[in-house]
């Protein structure tokens, strides 16, 4: 929960504090991320809205499409009946702005079409109940029924007019290397696949490889390009050349498309003073004032210097970020399950898959691996280019969740099997202090090259889990690496679970979750 409190901007001189009474603050809402009775009373979502001035952001070119993408999440589902009456009327009358808007400027119909058709279905499924509506009295309903008509009859009166003949250029006039550098800068690929039906021409630039190669390098980084082409196996450039939009759509469904970068402005929080604000508006810090939220942010690891963080891409309420990594042969789907009885409702839980490849353990065919296995044990040789490769992947989910705005102590590694051997290996090389790593019924790789290799902070704690009876990583082989470990790991601790095989336990899960509650921070 939220608690909504003002935050007044800093001066910098004395005259400053004299005329503060004719500053004009920005929009902005200070917020203390607390969840006790004592505050529960104070938090408001239409509190907030109105703080920051939504009516008036719709309006703003820049904020409108951020704001109904607000709009749609708090819409669907029953996020709306979930409200109370102020919010739900505020929502509504929000709904009804960007209508309006919509209207006089002509443009963004197909967004206030989408809005439009979730009002009809929350319409539908309110009438379709008997007993009383959720979302309050007879009275606001009706109120809302009122206003939601308003919304689609201004919808259903718009008609986008095409500009007059003496109005020059027009886009079918353009040059054909003119509209192709428009295209070129368009960053949703929804946008670039509409704009296909609109002509011919239109539809052969938007097919041409280098609209989808700039694409593809605005979205993601170099090595999750890499990781893909690799995947792919598209290293020859002129294969590569041909496929830069399965590229992009590959990149897309693996890692995701960046929320922020579809708007050109966001929500923003600072979490040196905790304040939402809007970039352009300008941020009324009152670190200055209060010294003690600076010293807050040091002892949490934050950076002073860089205290921005996108909203949209920051689960505020998201405190803990858990990355599991199966073993051999199976899915990350295979263990969501189980990581779903850990979860908490601040924690984000990651089960990634890992690549079809040959495994030599298993005769060549191939199998989800991390890496390529020619026997478990600790005196034969390893896959060590295969085993930092995958450190390099795993190492690239934590930093896309450091990019977000998550601490690394509240990063979290976990795994099974082979999946566990990766989660230490990637644990002990990641130079960031994470929250700790879990190994499950595995061995440690590489073990000869520590502790010279180990790049993170000898304090992070470790949780080796292993039964005494597992037939596949035999149980020495966990306490040999448990004695590695303890070598150069201040807080590695080895846990054994009698008559357990090569499987997880529930007694294990009951552990998990103790060492996760320990050794995350919470606030």
């Amino acid at each position: 929960m939220w608690c909504i409190s003002e935050c007044s901007s800093t001066s910098d001189t004395e005259n400053d504090n004299e005329n503060s009474d004719n500053e004009v603050v920005p929009p902005h809402c200070h917020i203390t991320l607390k969840c006790t009775r004592e505050i529960a009373g104070f938090n408001g979502l239409g509190e907030a809205v109105r703080r920051l001035d939504f009516r008036s952001s719709v309006r703003d070119g820049r904020r409108f499409n951020y704001v109904c993408a607000l709009l749609r999440l708090l819409v669907s589902g029953k996020g709306i009946t979930s409200l109370p009456g102020g919010a739900q009327r505020l929502l509504l009358q929000m709904l009804e702005e960007v209508a309006t808007y919509v209207s006089d400027s002509q443009q963004n119909i197909n967004v206030l079409r989408g809005l439009v058709q979730q009002l009809r279905a929350l319409l539908n499924q309110e009438n379709q109940k008997c007993w009383g509506k959720p979302l309050g009295s007879q009275s606001l309903w009706a109120e809302h029924v009122q206003t939601i008509q308003r919304i689609q009859d201004i919808a259903s009166q718009i008609e986008i007019k095409e500009p007059g003949p003496n109005i020059r250029p027009k886009l079918h006039d353009l040059p054909e290397e003119c509209v192709r550098e428009i295209i070129l800068r368009i960053t949703d690929y929804k946008d670039l696949e509409a704009s296909a039906s609109a002509w011919s021409l239109m539809a052969a630039l938007i097919s041409e490889q280098r609209v989808w190669r700039e694409l593809s390098h605005y979205h993601f980084t170099k090595q999750q390009i890499d990781v893909i082409l690799e995947k792919m196996c598209l290293q020859d450039t002129k294969e590569r050349h041909r496929n830069w939009q399965a590229i992009y759509h590959a990149l897309r469904k693996m890692y995701g498309v960046p929320e922020e970068l579809q708007y050109t402005e966001i929500l923003a929080f600072c979490r040196l003073c905790r304040c939402l604000f809007w970039p352009s508006a300008g941020h009324p810090c009152i670190v200055d004032q209060c010294p003690d939220f600076r010293q807050r942010v040091q002892e949490a690891a934050g950076d002073v210097n860089h205290p921005f963080l996108p909203l949209i891409s920051v689960p505020v309420m998201c405190v803990l970020i858990l990355i599991f990594l199966h073993g051999l042969g199976d899915t990350g789907h295979g263990w969501a399950t189980s990581m779903g009885a850990l979860r908490t409702p601040d924690m984000k839980v990651i089960c990634p898959t890992a690549p079809n490849m040959p495994v030599t353990m298993n005769g060549g065919f191939r199998l989800n691996s991390w890496f390529d296995l020619k026997s478990i044990s600790i005196s034969d040789p390893e896959d060590e280019e295969g085993i930092k490769k995958a450190t390099r992947y795993v190492h690239e989910l934590i930093q896309s969740e450091m990019k977000a705005g998550i601490l690394s102590n509240r990063i979290m590694l976990g795994g099974f099997s082979q999946g566990g051997a990766l989660a230490l290996y990637a644990g002990l090389t990641f130079a960031e202090p994470l929250a700790g790593v879990m190994a499950l019924s595995c061995w440690l790789p590489l073990h000869k090259s520590f502790p010279s290799v180990r790049k993170c902070p000898d304090t992070v704690p470790v949780l080796q889990c292993h039964g005494d009876c597992d037939p596949i990583v035999f149980y020495k082989f966990g306490q040999l690496s448990s004695s590695v470990l303890k070598s150069f790991m201040k807080n590695s601790h080895f846990q054994t679970y009698q008559g357990l095989g090569h499987s997880s336990c529930d007694a294990e899960l009951s552990d998990m979750k103790k060492f996760i509650d320990d050794h995350v921070p919470r606030q």
